[in-house]
């Protein structure tokens, strides 16, 4: 009686061990899925809040040459330079720029 006690007692050792690593297997598993799930999440967001750092970046220097074009008149007169536009009495040259090597 004793031995088949033993063995009872090994077996139901045994199959709670097994029930155990199944269920942190099932447990693995199951949230495996989620926390790649997460991750690319995370990747977006991370993705995303780059993206709004530039164009927040840009946004303030649109707004400090919308600024500079009320406020700094040479300013004006350097973009406008830039793009074409002159005085009646001045005459703008534009250089090609060099691409060879002497």
């Amino acid at each position: 009686m004793q031995q088949t006690e033993k063995y009872w007692n090994l077996i139901n050792r045994i199959v709670l061990i097994a029930i155990i690593v199944m269920a942190g297997v099932g447990v693995v598993l199951a949230f495996t899925p989620k926390v790649r799930q997460l991750q690319e999440y995370q990747e977006t967001s991370d993705s995303l809040q780059q993206r709004i750092e530039i164009t927040v970046t840009a946004e303030q220097e649109l707004k400090d040459k919308q600024r500079r074009f009320f406020s700094d008149p040479e300013f004006v007169e350097k973009v406008a330079h830039e793009i074409g536009y002159a005085r009646t009495n001045e005459t703008i040259f534009h250089f090609p720029e060099e691409t060879g090597s002497y």
